[in-house]
């Protein structure tokens, strides 16, 4: 008999898990990684938030079943992350705990699809890889603008808002939350209402993509010129992760907000999104949902949480700024400074992927060919060094 299993072709590998395990099996004891996207404290690691354990804690002497809780998944975690999300939620909102942000993408990208058949999808250049990933696994092509920024850290509008020139009606605008992967270039304000008046005269479909709230500014901070691109328009679709905010990685805690028209559209909405699962994963995770509405239902452990999270935010912008005056000094190139007035745990250097190979080899230094690093990953006390260490292999136009 055939074996038909032998006819298929290897599927590209990942290049991120690719460097993640090169990182892991490289033996040089000063190894820096600067690759995958976790949060690292400055020994390296990834602890548990002491809320989470606390939450895990009591959820472990209160929990009383381990049965499904139907598609939407945890009600009072819905209820409570779509409150940090729009504020209140109204007869127009609907909450599904999800399997990652990820599991979100993948269900609101369904979504999206089955509100606009043949839809076009329009992501920044450059974006997180699996943005595309998900988009080609339902083959919905997808449209790149450019999203570049300038020399004072902000993101080029103008070229943005022209790579939507060949929008058309029911196309679908993809838009990253504060702290954009994997540029860490953000949009301000003014530029995200622009945005929302640009989605109704076009009639775009927005899809929202929040993964850091937090990272960047503050909690309240961070979303709210969201909550008011939200307001601004009838529909939209979020995904939101809690991987990096709570640090539930191998949790797989997200979250997928739908904002209907009205209610009678919402129930046509929520009645599809629920088809979607089950026909994906069926049901959603429990355990990281319950953790997460067990700490923000607690005044403590919230407080608790908020000012883990205020560390986690205050390391980065400490690392950025260290990290830009370290580059500049070794590199005489003051446009470097960019890296300090950008946001969350992501940057992008100047260097080809040769140069990013040659880099890894030569000074056991990890990071993608893109250039992005994960501003986590550098160790603070070895700052000059790595700098240093990275000059030479940088753009000198960068």
């Amino acid at each position: 008999m055939a074996s038909f299993m032998d006819s298929l072709e290897a599927a590209p590998p990942d290049p991120l898990l690719g460097l993640m395990l090169a990182a892991r099996e490289d033996q040089r004891p000063d190894k820096v990684d600067l690759g995958v996207g976790i949060y690292k404290n400055d020994a390296g690691a990834t602890p548990v938030l002491a809320s989470v354990k606390e939450a895990e804690r009591r959820l472990i002497e209160t929990e009383g079943s381990k049965a499904y809780e139907g598609p939407q998944g945890n009600a009072a975690y819905g209820q409570l992350i779509g409150e940090m999300i729009v504020g209140e939620l109204t007869d127009r909102h609907a909450m599904f705990a999800t399997p990652g942000g990820c599991g979100a993408l993948f269900i609101g990208f369904q979504l999206a699809k089955m509100m606009s058949p043949g839809a076009r999808m329009f992501l920044s250049d450059p974006s997180w890889p699996n943005h595309n990933g998900v988009a080609a696994a339902l083959d919905i092509p997808t449209v790149s603008f450019p999203y570049r920024a300038t020399t004072d850290g902000s993101p080029d509008f103008g070229a943005m808002v022209g790579g939507l020139d060949g929008a058309k009606a029911g196309d679908i605008l993809l838009l990253q939350g504060y702290c954009h992967n994997p540029t860490g270039t953000d949009l301000s304000p003014a530029q995200w209402e622009e945005l929302s008046r640009i989605i109704l005269e076009k009639g775009l479909i927005p899809f929202i993509d929040v993964a850091y709230q937090g990272f960047a500014v503050g909690l309240e901070e961070d979303i709210l010129p969201i909550r008011k691109f939200l307001a601004a328009v009838p529909e939209a679709i979020l995904s939101y992760s809690c991987s990096k905010n709570f640090g539930l990685y191998r949790e797989r805690t997200g979250a997928l907000l739908i904002q209907a028209p009205s209610a009678g559209a919402l129930d046509s909405a929520r009645s599809r999104t629920a088809a979607a699962v089950r026909a994906s994963y069926s049901m959603p995770p429990s355990h990281g949902p319950a953790i997460v509405a067990t700490i923000l239902a607690d005044d403590g452990l919230r407080s608790q949480w908020t000012e883990e999270l205020g560390e986690m935010r205050q390391r980065l912008g400490d690392l950025r700024r260290g990290f830009a005056s370290e580059l500049v000094r070794a590199t005489n190139n003051g446009g470097l400074e960019v890296i300090e007035r950008q946001n969350g745990m992501f940057s992008i250097l100047p260097l080809t992927a040769d140069r990013a190979v040659d880099l890894r080899k030569e000074q056991g230094i990890y990071l993608p060919g893109s250039g992005r690093i994960n501003v986590a990953g550098l160790p603070s006390d070895r700052l000059p060094e790595i700098a240093q260490k990275i000059a030479p292999y940088l753009n000198q136009a960068g």
